[in-house]
């Protein structure tokens, strides 16, 4: 039965490693995913720095906020909350603008354009389609219209607004300055027209949606794009499918995580964890179960099985040692240790533990919080993605079961690896005993 298992999973590999890899890899490579992802990872560790803020300020604790509230002498724990909130309000209020910037950057950087020109442009030709509130203080912008909900908008503007600016600087269509002007002060006019042609652009688009449809470019992307992928992101099967996909490219060797959740998914998880992080703040229950906090502290629960497993059962050297050397930076999130040294990629009797245990872990944790056993992400807690598990699920729901959840999703992880690690492990030990027996012959 061994042998036919091999033989399957090594056809079944060569099948998929000459149809699938090309495409992920095309994926991987394709420029304005890249740019995607640079955007989002650039705004990660202001998330992280505004969840610091926001931690002290909802610590779920009442005689903690008690506590600071009868220290400063106030009237209620709102009143010192509000000043922690300035720096949310600084970061992830407005995330939509560090995503497009930061996209920005990175696109021009590959066209190898002006980088800071289109940067410019870029977040111009944002301001343009972005809709005002007009009061008696004059036009005000809704924090809103520039935050999570609007990270959409801001992908779609960057990459357009680059590939326009780049396109008009192709064709020589700029400002030239004679030889003699430092090109400190020559750069700047040789954007002007491709910027005033991008600019021009977007407020021709705002004037049009404004005219014929008494609408804008927001509230259009986020119904015929934005909805669409949030219903999808949002549930539980497009998760699941998500993580699959994720996992069985990282079984090719292939970064899994930045082709599907990096590149794709995590700006549909970022604006349902905004949801979520609002409602917190207004003293109401969050509304998505599925979120950025879910993805990354319980969904994310699946290799790390085979190195508990390593430990409770190996008997080989080889996996004793690969177990002392992964146990710990596993403990905080580092999986190379034990990609590389079981290994797990391209390793045919790994293959189901590998591509199947984080959509196990995602089904498990999604039926404890539709049921309520478990205290909803309350999106807070933006943890950097070396936050240990049990520490991660106390610190992004609040509670004590969000820990209680984790301590159950490694237990079931580590369950469905140890048959797989015991039959690789016995073929270890029969390799080790006949290497030794080798040597005492010689």
């Amino acid at each position: 039965w061994g042998n036919k298992m091999k033989e399957f999973f090594r056809k079944f590999s060569e099948v998929l490693e000459s149809k699938l890899m090309p495409v992920a890899d095309k994926i991987g490579k394709q420029r304005h995913l890249a740019a995607v992802k640079d955007g989002m990872l650039a705004y990660v560790p202001f998330t992280i720095i505004a969840s610091v803020f926001l931690i002290i300020a909802y610590i779920p604790i009442p005689a903690y906020e008690n506590f600071i509230t009868s220290i400063l002498n106030v009237e209620n724990a709102g009143v010192w909350q509000g000043k922690l909130i300035y720096v949310s309000n600084a970061t992830m209020d407005v995330g939509a603008l560090y995503v497009l910037i930061a996209a920005t950057y990175s696109l021009a950087k590959y066209y190898n354009t002006d980088k800071l020109q289109a940067t410019l442009t870029s977040l111009a030709a944002f301001l343009v389609v972005t809709p005002y509130v007009f009061g008696d203080n004059g036009g005000n912008i809704p924090m809103t219209k520039v935050g999570a909900q609007a990270m959409f908008l801001a992908i779609i503007v960057s990459i357009v607004s680059v590939e326009v600016y780049r396109k008009i600087e192709q064709k020589g269509i700029v400002t030239k300055m004679p030889a003699a002007v430092p090109p400190a002060v020559a750069k700047p006019f040789a954007s002007i027209i491709p910027a005033f042609i991008s600019i021009t652009l977007f407020y021709i688009v705002r004037l049009i949606l404004e005219i014929t449809m008494s609408s804008d470019l927001f509230t259009v992307i986020n119904t015929i794009v934005g909805k669409p992928l949030l219903l999808l992101g949002g549930t539980l099967p497009g998760m699941v499918i998500a993580l699959l996909f994720e996992q069985l490219l990282w079984f090719f060797g292939i970064h899994g995580g930045a082709i599907v959740s990096q590149g794709a998914m995590n700006p549909i998880w970022t604006v349902l964890e905004d949801a979520n992080r609002v409602a917190s703040i207004a003293g109401e229950v969050p509304p998505n179960i599925i979120s950025l906090s879910f993805r990354n502290s319980f969904a994310s629960i699946g290799v790390i099985g085979a190195i508990i497993a390593l430990v409770i059962v190996a008997k080989s050297k080889q996996y004793r040692e690969v177990g002392k050397i992964a146990a710990v930076p596993y403990a905080f999130n580092i999986g190379e240790p034990t990609l590389f040294g079981i290994p797990l990629m391209l390793n045919p009797i790994y293959f189901i533990p590998l591509v199947i245990t984080p959509a196990i872990s995602t089904i498990i944790a999604y039926f404890a919080f539709v049921t309520n056993l478990v205290p909803l992400p309350t999106g807070l807690a933006q943890l950097p993605w070396t936050t240990p598990p049990i520490i991660s699920g106390y610190l992004v729901t609040g509670s004590i079961r969000g820990a209680l959840l984790q301590l159950v999703l490694l237990v079931t992880v580590t369950l469905i690896w140890i048959p797989f690690v015991k039959m690789a492990d016995r073929g270890l030990c029969k390799e080790e005993a006949a290497f030794e027996a080798e040597k005492v012959l010689n």
